[in-house]
C-alpha cells in the first residue's frame, strides 16, 4: 500500500512480516474491520484465521450486492491465484508429470519458438521462480488500461508474443515479477495434461481440497448472488476481471469457506499437503527482503510465507507463520488488507488508518503542508514544505518522507518512484489529493483538526471528456517518431483512440478538446500538431513537467 513501492495491479510483493506474537484480541480486530470496510458505501471485509488448529472468522461491511459479507461471499482473489498454479506445478512434479528443470520448449504448440540466452533456456522453475527473463506484461495486449485488461489476450496472443521476443537477460539471472510469465506457466502445465487451465487447477487442487465455490474467472462470472462487487480506493464501483490465457496469474474466485481449506494445506494439513509445503520451499533470491519458492514469497527474516493478490476492486493476502501454526486469508471487494493480515500475525505492526487530531498548524487550506487520508486504503499522507519553493516533503506513514518536484499547477511527481500527486482545490482550498501511480489512481481526502475530513469526496483529476466522431479520430491514427524514445503508434479500435511507444503495451487516451487528449493510467497528455493546411504533423507528449515531440511518419 506504500506508495513508495507501489506497482501495477496483480503485482505487489508481499508485505514484510514480522515475527509471530499472540494473536490480536478479537474486540480489536472486529473492530479494525468494521471502520476500514465503513470507508466506502457496499464495501466489505472477511478474514479467516487458524491458530494452532482452531479457526475463526471476522467480517464486516456488504458485499455491494444488498447481502452482508459472509464465509460464503465470494471475491476475486487477484495474484493469490499464482500460488494455486504454483500448487498444480508442485503435485504433478511429485507425480512425475513435469520436473522443474523441464524446458519451456517441451510443453509449447508446433511452431512456437522458445527464446533463449546465452545458450540458457527458460524452464518451468524459471517461470515458478519469476526469474524467467520475460516481462511483468506482454506488449501485444491490446487494452492494458482498460476496464477489463486480460479478457481479450487469447493463448494465440501469449504464443505470438513469446515467438517474436527477445531475452536481454540470462533465464534465472534475476527475480522480476511477471504475470506473463506465470500465465505462460499455467498454459504449459495444461498442454501436459492436455486440459485448460480451468480443468487443470479444478482437477489437481480444487476437487482434491473440497473447494466446491471456487472456479477461474474466464467468460463467465459466478453466481451473482455470491460474488460481491468490487471498488477501487475512491469507493466507485469497477467492473469483474476476466482472462483466457493470463488466467493462471490471476482470475480466481474464492470464498472464506473454501479459502480456509486452501490454508490448512499450506500449513501441512490435508490431501495436498506435501505439495502445498512443497511449493513454499525457498528457492532463489525473491523480491526485496524475501526468498521464493514457487510463487510464494518467504521472508528471509522471519522465515514467513505469503503472497498477496489485486484486482482493480478487489484485494486478497494469505500467509502462514515459521512453524506453520498460525495462518490468516484476508478478502475484501476494496478495502486494504494487507496490514490487517499483518497484524493478526504479528501485532507490533500497526493497523493504519485516520489521525483523530490534526495540528492547528496544519490545517490551513491554502498550503499543501497537512494530513491527508484515504480511509478504505488505510492511508495517511504527512506533508510539508520542503527547503526548494518547488518542492514538497510527503511521507505515507509510518514510512520516512520523501521530497517530490513541482511540475505543474498543483501537480509534484516523485520521478524514483513514478508517482504523481495531483492536489485538488475548492473555491481556492486545497482540500484533497490524487496518487497516480503505475495505473491506479488512490484519492486522499484533507483532514482538519478534529481528524474529520473537509469533504466526503474529492472531483476527477481529469478533464472531462469530449465525444468524436469516427471520422476526427481517424485523423490521428499513424505512426509519430520521436528521436531516441522510439515511435508513437495510434490507432483507432471500436471508437476509441488508442496509443502506444515502442516497447510498451497500447492504451486508451481520452478527448478533452479536438486534438487534445489525456491518458487514465498516468498524469499525461497528447496534443496533435496540424500544419497551415489543417493536416496532423506531429504530436506532442506532455508529462511530468516534460515535452516531447514526435513526427508523423508519411503513410
Amino acid at each position: 500500500m506504500a506508495w513508495q513501492g507501489a506497482r501495477p495491479k496483480s503485482a505487489k510483493p508481499s508485505v514484510v512480516l514480522a515475527a509471530i506474537a499472540p494473536l490480536v484480541a478479537a474486540i480489536s480486530l472486529q473492530a479494525a474491520l468494521d471502520a476500514r470496510a465503513g470507508g466506502a458505501a457496499g464495501t466489505g471485509i472477511a478474514v479467516g484465521v487458524i491458530d494452532h488448529g482452531a479457526a475463526k472468522i471476522y467480517v464486516a461491511g456488504n458485499a455491494g450486492n444488498g447481502r452482508p459479507v459472509d464465509e460464503r461471499t465470494l471475491f476475486e482473489i487477484g495474484s493469490v491465484t499464482k500460488t494455486f498454479t504454483a500448487t498444480a506445478l508442485a503435485v504433478m512434479t511429485l507425480h512425475g508429470d513435469v520436473t522443474l528443470n523441464d524446458p519451456i520448449s517441451k510443453y509449447l504448440p508446433p511452431g512456437v519458438r522458445a527464446p533463449s540466452r546465452n545458450g540458457r533456456a527458460i524452464t518451468l522453475l524459471d517461470l515458478a521462480e519469476q526469474r524467467s527473463g520475460l516481462p511483468r506484461l506482454p506488449t501485444n495486449m491490446d487494452d492494458v488500461g482498460g476496464d477489463d485488461p486480460y479478457a481479450d489476450y487469447t493463448n494465440a496472443d501469449m504464443y505470438a508474443f513469446l515467438n517474436g521476443y527477445t531475452l536481454t537477460r540470462d533465464p534465472g539471472a534475476s527475480y522480476e515479477y511477471s504475470n506473463y510469465g506465470v500465465g505462460l506457466l499455467g498454459q504449459l502445465l495444461a498442454n501436459r495434461m492436455q486440459t485448460t487451465y480451468p480443468q487443470l487447477v479444478q482437477n489437481l487442487v480444487l476437487a482434491p481440497l473440497g473447494m466446491h465455490q471456487t472456479g477461474v474467472m474466464m467468460t463467465n462470472e459466478p453466481d451473482p448472488a455470491l460474488l460481491a462487487v468490487g471498488h477501487d480506493l475512491s469507493g466507485a464501483v469497477v467492473a469483474t476481471w476476466h482472462a483466457q490465457s493470463i488466467a493462471p496469474a490471476g482470475q480466481i474466485a474464492s470464498n472464506l469457506d473454501d479459502m480456509l481449506k486452501y490454508l490448512r494445506c499450506n500449513m501441512g494439513h490435508g490431501p495436498l499437503a506435501r505439495a502445498c509445503l512443497f511449493a513454499q520451499q525457498p528457492r532463489a533470491q525473491g523480491p526485496p527482503e524475501h526468498r521464493i519458492g514457487l510463487i510464494w514469497n518467504v521472508n528471509s527474516q522471519t522465515g514467513n510465507i505469503s503472497h498477496s493478490g489485486d484486482t482493480y476492486g478487489f484485494h486478497a493476502f494469505v500467509a502462514i507463520s515459521r512453524d506453520r501454526q498460525t495462518g490468516v486469508v484476508a478478502l475484501s471487494n476494496g478495502p486494504a488488507v494487507d496490514d490487517i493480515a499483518v497484524h493478526v500475525m504479528a501485532p507490533s505492526y500497526p493497523i493504519a488508518g485516520c489521525p483523530s487530531s490534526v495540528p492547528t498548524s496544519e490545517t490551513d487550506p491554502s498550503s499543501y503542508a497537512g494530513v491527508y487520508c484515504n480511509r478504505s486504503g488505510g492511508m495517511t499522507f504527512s506533508i510539508r514544505t520542503a527547503t526548494k519553493p518547488d518542492e514538497l516533503s510527503i511521507a505515507l506513514l509510518p514510512q520516512p518522507a520523501q521530497n517530490v518536484l513541482r511540475v505543474a499547477t498543483d501537480t509534484f511527481y516523485a520521478a524514483q518512484y513514478g508517482a504523481s500527486f495531483v492536489f485538488i482545490r475548492d473555491r481556492g482550498q486545497i482540500i484533497g489529493l490524487w496518487l497516480m501511480q503505475y495505473g491506479e489512481l488512490i484519492p486522499a481526502v484533507r483532514l482538519g483538526s478534529h481528524g474529520d475530513p473537509l469533504v466526503t469526496q474529492l472531483a476527477s483529476p481529469f478533464p472531462s471528456t469530449i465525444p468524436l466522431d469516427a471520422a476526427r479520430l481517424e485523423q490521428y491514427v499513424g505512426t509519430y517518431t520521436a528521436q531516441g524514445l522510439g515511435a508513437f503508434t495510434v490507432t483507432l479500435r471500436d471508437r476509441a483512440l488508442y496509443v502506444q511507444l515502442t516497447g510498451q503495451a497500447a492504451v486508451p487516451v481520452y478527448a478533452s478538446a479536438i486534438d487534445q487528449f489525456f491518458y487514465k493510467i498516468v498524469d499525461a497528455q497528447i496534443e496533435f500538431n496540424r500544419d497551415a493546411a489543417g493536416r496532423i504533423t506531429s504530436l506532442t507528449l506532455h508529462q511530468n513537467g516534460q515535452t516531447i515531440t514526435a513526427a508523423r511518419a508519411k503513410p
